[in-house]
């Protein structure tokens, strides 16, 4: 995978400052990366009273702007972290994935929207626009007082035959190999698994044995591309946790990352890759949805989003 030598921090709303600083910081200066600050300001209303020139406004909000992310730039800087500052003009998920194609970030991070305990509403419509759109990895961070990432999860989804799953199943593990030796902790492994079709064959005439027989067959199948997969990409079975599930991947998932408690869940997001407008998969939207957690969502080589450069 990429090194990662280039962050986009993207910073708007509410945070908890300190800890989201310890956070980017602790990446930064462990990958020997540079961070970029970008805040996005709404494009003044067409018509509206403010008692003075839209553009003098605009400017003077501008300018404060800068000032906060010159503060955090500062308090980054003390970490060895060499910072840049940008404000522009704009719909935020929008002028975000530019940055990320124009810098060509290597990691697009930013504090969920919202503080809400509710978990359905812990990412805001910008957080989701950038889960769905921005080809870089993005990480978006759950508000919380405590620096420290403790506990980290990969959902794996593996099926040897499908190049794109495999190589994206790669990218998600070298992403959790990296992130849980910067924090210093074990890694938790989740693949989720199921027989196709085992519902409608139970219903049929098809005799019970022969479909315990498919079921038992498919999870040995599972289970060997789990090894093989851990193995390739050098996570010794006895150094992470395995959480291997018979299920909907999508129902389960958000359920295991919440109840574990989980602070990061890095999965990957597959849709079809060479077609814009195509995002990511039902899935990957219906647990990115549900979980209580931060997440780091990768994106297939070849993602192409419906963004453009101006």
């Amino acid at each position: 995978m990429k090194e990662i030598r280039n962050i986009l921090l993207a910073l708007d709303g509410k945070y908890q400052r300190q800890a989201l600083i310890a956070q980017v910081a602790a990446v930064a200066e462990s990958r020997g990366a540079r961070v970029t600050l970008l805040s996005v300001l709404e494009s003044p209303p067409s018509r509206q009273e403010v008692g003075m020139a839209s553009s003098e406004l605009q400017q003077l909000m501008t300018e404060e702007r800068a000032e906060r992310l010159q503060a955090i730039a500062s308090e980054l800087e003390q970490h060895g972290v060499q910072v840049t500052v940008k404000v522009v003009q704009g719909k935020a998920f929008m002028e975000i994935i530019r940055e990320a194609l124009k810098g060509k970030y290597d990691l697009v991070m930013k504090p969920a929207e919202s503080e809400s305990s509710v978990r359905s509403m812990l990412f805001g419509s910008t957080d989701m626009q950038l889960l769905r759109m921005c080809p870089a990895p993005v990480w978006v961070i759950k508000p919380t007082h405590h620096p420290q990432v403790s506990k980290i999860m990969i959902a794996v989804d593996l099926l040897p035959l499908d190049e794109e799953k495999t190589a994206l199943a790669d990218t998600v593990m070298q992403w959790g190999k990296i992130i849980a030796r910067l924090a210093g902790v074990q890694l938790d492994v989740l693949h989720i698994w199921d027989l196709y079709g085992e519902t409608t064959l139970r219903g049929r005439t098809v005799l019970a044995d022969t479909i315990d027989n498919l079921v038992r067959n498919e999870e040995q199948r599972h289970r060997q591309w789990l090894d093989e997969s851990l193995s390739k990409n050098g996570l010794a079975p006895e150094k992470v946790r395995i959480h291997f599930y018979k299920g909907e991947a999508k129902e389960l998932i958000p359920v295991i990352a919440n109840q574990m408690e989980t602070d990061l869940l890095i999965m990957g997001t597959v849709g079809r890759t060479g077609i814009p407008g195509f995002f990511i998969g039902n899935t990957a939207d219906s647990v990115l949805q549900q979980v209580d957690c931060s997440v780091l969502a990768i994106k297939p080589e070849g993602f192409v989003t419906p963004v453009k450069v101006d």
